[in-house]
């Protein structure tokens, strides 16, 4: 069986395609024939590494997973993560509180391998899905669904700021925000990500140097309710800039910069709330598959490249050129 494996950090020289033995699938656990994965910046971090945070190399990299279950036949995507189920944060269904939470693909093998073998209980159906988009959605979908509707409890009418709007997680977080019945506004880098983000439903968009202006013409000066942002730097704080007294800005990601300098002053003057999100819960990703399967949530799929071209896929996200997910279709 052929895999695609970290064994040093670099650039994308560093993944190579290597024979693996064949898995062989335990109690309760099923053979998975990959057929598409799905890119997410995470993927990145994995193979240049991060300082102060230790990788368990070697490596497959992919947590986002499309396939065909070899015991039934039926196509499915694979939950991204995994948790212990036994832990107090566990039985209490907040599996993203659990200490051994790991992401596939950054903590344990993912998925750009010919097969994999995973808990039964882990695979949800995809019969009826474009298994390109099916592979875009599992991790950045659920980031998003818990990210808004767990964590940041968007209300109906809320208005709502997406930075970085047309990335995987970003297109569907405009989506999800719209189902909850908030107003959305979005920023994005180029006319071609934007204009794309308007035919999502957002009402406004804005490059990043408009993005204070915009959001204080739109609501005169009084705020935002909440602003979703992944870059940090100085995203996180033009976005911070953009909250109403006692709103909220949501942060799932560090792309630009993990450090801000924060005055304290405007976060307890102003009572705003920070909220950070990884993840989310084994409810949160039923409920968002349940919209996905409805047709009320889809992918915004940039392109799709043979999983050989991986190295292609990783400069797609550093040169941050996608709009929407790039997504990795089984050549090996």
């Amino acid at each position: 069986m052929r895999v695609l494996r970290i064994r040093e950090h670099g650039g994308p020289e560093v993944i190579r395609p290597e024979d693996d033995p064949e898995p062989v699938p335990g109690p309760d656990e099923v053979v998975v024939d990959v057929t598409h994965v799905g890119m997410n910046h995470l993927d990145v971090w994995v193979r240049r590494g991060v300082p102060g945070h230790a990788f368990p190399l070697p490596l497959i990299p992919g947590a986002d997973i499309a396939g065909v279950r070899r015991d039934t036949g039926e196509r499915v995507v694979v939950h991204p993560a995994i948790s212990c189920l036994r832990c107090p944060a566990c039985l209490a269904g907040r599996q993203d509180l659990c200490r051994t939470f790991r992401i596939r693909g950054e903590r344990t093998n993912g998925g750009c391998a010919e097969r994999i073998v995973v808990p039964a209980s882990q695979v949800l159906p995809a019969d009826g899905l474009d298994p390109a988009e099916a592979a875009a959605l599992p991790l950045a979908g659920l980031t998003a669904w818990h990210l808004l509707l767990g964590r940041a409890r968007i209300q109906p009418g809320d208005r709502v700021v997406i930075l970085g709007a047309a990335g995987g997680v970003g297109s569907l977080a405009v989506q999800i925000a719209l189902l909850a019945g908030a107003r959305v506004a979005a920023v994005a880098s180029t006319p071609e990500k934007r204009a794309a983000v308007r035919a999502l439903g957002a009402e406004h968009t804005w490059s990043p140097d408009e993005a204070v202006g915009g959001a204080r013409a739109w609501t005169d000066r009084a705020g935002v309710d909440l602003v979703v942002d992944s870059a940090g730097g100085r995203s996180f704080l033009d976005g911070v800039a953009m909250l109403r007294w006692g709103g909220a800005l949501a942060t799932f990601g560090a792309t630009g910069a993990a450090e801000v300098a924060l005055d304290l002053r405007v976060l307890f003057f102003k009572q705003l709330t920070l909220l950070g999100c990884t993840m989310g819960t084994h409810a949160e990703l039923q409920a968002m598959w349940g919209a996905v399967r409805a047709g009320r949530l889809r992918a915004v799929v940039d392109r799709v490249l043979p999983m050989s071209r991986i190295g292609s896929a990783h400069a797609l996200l550093e040169g941050r050129s996608a709009i929407g997910k790039v997504v990795l279709e089984q050549d090996l």
